[in-house]
């Protein structure tokens, strides 16, 4: 797989899961794929355990977008500055009923390639952002909300 094509392959996977497609989103995902949240949680393997992660995410939000701002492509790997922007309106979110707020969170992953599969994503974020739009943690005292997130924000 070049880089192009994988270009390609990671646009394809995020506008999946932009137009609310979640089977789209995980199909060039490995059977076997590994996924990582540094924001918390265990690592998961396997596209059916990511995609039931990412099923929250769609459960909680109607309006979710996942849009690459920069890639860097280099042999079977993938680097991502990420834009991530929805309203938490129709599930519970960290457990938390629908709150009505916007999300918006910038972050980074890495992700691998094997055999024109991811075969390994790993997402690079503090959890500060989304919980604080949810109100599970307040503004830090003598700091503003994080960069990329508009804690609070909506209705």
């Amino acid at each position: 797989m070049n880089a192009d094509e994988m270009s390609a392959a990671i646009d394809r996977m995020f506008a999946a899961y932009s137009a609310g497609d979640l089977d789209g989103f995980v199909a060039g995902c490995a059977e076997d794929m590994h996924y990582e949240d540094t924001g918390g949680g265990s690592p998961l393997t396997g596209r059916a355990a990511f995609r039931d992660y990412a099923s929250g995410w769609f459960d909680a939000c109607s309006d979710g977008v996942l849009q690459p701002v920069r890639k860097i492509i280099s042999g079977d790997e993938a680097a991502l500055e990420m834009r991530f922007t929805a309203t938490h309106d129709r599930g519970p979110l960290y457990g938390v009923p629908p709150t009505g707020k916007r999300i918006e969170l910038a972050f980074a992953i890495t992700l691998r390639f094997r055999a024109g599969e991811v075969s390994e994503l790993k997402a690079w974020y503090s959890p500060i952002g989304p919980l604080q739009a949810v109100g599970l943690v307040g503004d830090l005292p003598g700091r503003p909300a994080p960069a990329g997130t508009r804690a609070g924000a909506g209705t």
